[in-house]
């Protein structure tokens, strides 16, 4: 197990980052004691083994909350999926990721070009929330029979997630192409970078 495992200052910053997601929002002075908590420990381990502390503990926990949120609607609810799912998003995009980017702010490693707090935790959400639920089959459905509207929230999400840099690991390139295409079904016209030479010849 990892030293943060067993480190004080550790366990109470994953308690409270738990507690953002749960939540949804930190106490003022809650977010005080994590930053000072946080310098403290940061003196003990470099800036690299957190930023794989943050991706493999802390979001994968968190998002594991967000989705049991979720989990009780499949695609034969579809309509309420995709509701639930952009309320979710919103949440997530206003309170979740600017409250993470304030407290890991003077970690170097999760603020480079690189490994940026906003795009691991999007990438994580993709991964383990969104494409964990049926919604490629919602849509497709709606696509199909046009029985409801796609909420604008959820066309705002897979934009912004279709957006992401690859990070070129064949998961990540894979999901990325699930989140294009679920782009293309929903918006028009869209330019697929997965299928950049086909989209370009149409025009």
């Amino acid at each position: 197990m990892s030293f943060y495992n067993t480190d004080a200052n550790w366990t109470f910053i994953s308690e409270k980052v738990h507690q953002l997601f749960k939540e949804k929002k930190l106490k003022e002075l809650q977010l005080s004691k994590l930053s000072k908590c946080l310098m403290e420990f940061v003196g003990h381990e470099n800036d690299i083994t957190l930023s794989l502390e943050y991706k493999n503990t802390l979001m994968k926990d968190g998002m594991h909350c967000l989705l049991s949120n979720l989990r009780h609607l499949n695609k034969d609810r579809g309509a309420d999926l995709l509701y639930h799912l952009g309320e979710l998003w919103l949440e997530f995009m206003r309170e979740i990721i600017p409250t993470l980017q304030l407290i890991f702010a003077n970690i170097k490693h999760l603020n480079d070009k690189d490994s940026r707090v906003e795009r691991i935790t999007l990438e994580q959400f993709r991964d383990e929330v969104v494409l964990c639920t049926d919604i490629e089959e919602v849509i497709q459905e709606v696509v199909k029979t046009q029985e409801f509207e796609i909420p604008r929230s959820i066309i705002q999400m897979l934009l912004v997630l279709g957006n992401l840099a690859n990070t070129n690991t064949d998961k990540s390139s894979e999901n990325q192409k699930r989140i294009c295409d679920l782009c293309s079904l929903v918006v028009e016209p869209y330019i697929n970078p997965f299928n950049a030479k086909n989209n370009l010849q149409q025009y």
